[in-house]
């Protein structure tokens, strides 16, 4: 998990990709991380039974330690619940997903990972 929270900071330090392209494949890298390991995670509705608009959104753990937050399980957590919400519904459709995702990301330009949370925007692409 530590990898592929580094993968960013080490394809920028090695000059192999701009800023652009080194958040958009890190993004990328976590929803895939996060898709691939689905098991691993809770969704709201497991946790409580209220039907809220973020029922479907992974639950976020409260967790206190630095390494741990920063980590690839809860930055592909923090990444998949701000992804739109007409994304998050092609989930088990991966190959659409994927194509989907990808659109979304080349469309926008996310130059650090606060300008892709601080996106709200959710109309289709």
């Amino acid at each position: 998990m530590e990898a592929v929270h580094c993968l960013g900071e080490h394809l920028l330090q090695y000059s192999i990709l701009n800023a652009e392209s080194a958040i958009r494949q890190y993004i990328y890298t976590l929803f895939f991380y996060t898709i691939n390991n689905k098991h691993l995670f809770d969704k709201n509705n497991e946790i409580h039974k209220y039907k809220t608009r973020n029922n479907n959104n992974l639950h976020h753990p409260i967790a206190n330690l630095p390494k741990f937050n920063k980590g690839a399980y809860i930055s592909g957590i923090k990444v998949f619940n701000h992804l739109p919400q007409y994304i998050k519904a092609l989930i088990n459709d991966h190959k659409y997903f994927k194509s989907t995702l990808k659109r979304f990301l080349y469309h926008h330009s996310f130059y650090s990972m606060n300008e892709y949370y601080e996106y709200k925007e959710d109309r289709r692409i």
